[in-house]
């Protein structure tokens, strides 16, 4: 039998995740705290455990400036948001935009334990919205592309923002070979109740089963989401969490199947020692399976 697979994968988009939704002062602190914070606190953790994560970077990060404007591009104009850049700055990165940090990615890039840099289009547009046309997804896709080939890697992986995929076509055209996406659960009480439970008892965790699509890309649909404890969640101890986790590795090297771990590293900016010692406990027992030959840490591009 295979050995399990372990991935972690972070989302990493700083204001460009729920700009459109949220903004706010607490939202922007928690998107400032994790340029200067959390990221190298979990590169340190991933570089300790010696752990290649796959880092799903929204491409406008990577660049060193730009106009706000973005007239290049086809618009993208969603009914709730029709100025998709309307709070887009511009100008040039002082260290301190919520816009774009290539120095950041620059860190990820060069950590001694290889990192993933992934595409998560390059401005966070829903691939699944009406008001997003084939010609935008390409320019979405291009200008990633291109931006992760300044630092010296293909661009072979997609997570799609929100999860929610479309225009898989474009995404072939555009060299990609895996891609991610979120198996999107039942709104409403029951299933949030669901969830809370899952959580609270640290019921092991549903495993990702890679498929072949009609086009030759591999989808992984799924994992499970360690984020921050917001709201009812609170009141879970966060040993339950990483007892969770820590159930679906030992599921993967036990059945040799794939367990996904997802996350927004702005979902430790909250609760920082918390979370990155809840991560690093679960980084830890992923080595320890590694090391004795039970499990592969691996980052998404090895599925394909």
């Amino acid at each position: 039998m295979a050995r399990g697979r372990f991935i972690v994968c972070f989302d990493f988009e700083l204001a460009w995740g729920r700009f459109d939704k949220v903004f706010d002062e607490n939202y922007l602190a928690q998107v400032r705290l994790t340029r200067k914070e959390v990221v190298p606190s979990l590169l340190a953790i991933l570089e300790r455990h010696r752990v290649p994560a796959t880092w799903a970077v929204v491409g406008h990060l990577m660049l060193r400036a730009c106009d706000g404007v973005h007239s290049e591009l086809e618009p993208y104009r969603p009914e709730h948001c029709p100025d998709w850049f309307s709070r887009d700055a511009g100008g040039k990165d002082d260290g301190d935009s919520m816009w774009m940090c290539r120095d950041v990615v620059a860190q990820i890039a060069e950590c001694p334990t290889p990192q993933e840099l992934a595409s998560h289009s390059f401005s966070h547009v829903d691939f699944s919205h009406p008001a997003l046309s084939r010609k935008r997804v390409m320019q979405e896709l291009e200008r990633t592309r291109d931006l992760i080939a300044g630092f010296g890697q293909e661009m072979r992986t997609h997570v799609f923002p929100r999860g929610r995929g479309g225009h898989l076509d474009v995404l072939k055209e555009a060299g990609v070979q895996v891609y991610r996406t979120l198996l999107q659960p039942p709104s409403g009480f029951g299933s949030g109740l669901t969830r809370f439970t899952a959580e609270a008892f640290a019921r092991t965790p549903s495993l990702v089963t890679p498929e072949r699509d009609e086009m030759g890309m591999l989808k992984a649909d799924g994992g499970m989401l360690f984020n921050r404890r917001g709201r009812y969640r609170s009141a879970i101890p966060m040993s339950r969490r990483v007892a969770r986790a820590i159930k679906g590795i030992n599921a993967a090297a036990r059945e040799g199947g794939v367990f996904v771990l997802w996350s927004h590293p702005r979902d430790f900016a909250s609760d920082q020692k918390i979370m990155l010692r809840a991560f690093d406990e679960i980084c830890a027992h992923a080595a320890r399976m590694r090391d004795t030959g039970r499990l592969e840490i691996i980052p998404v591009r090895e599925l394909a």
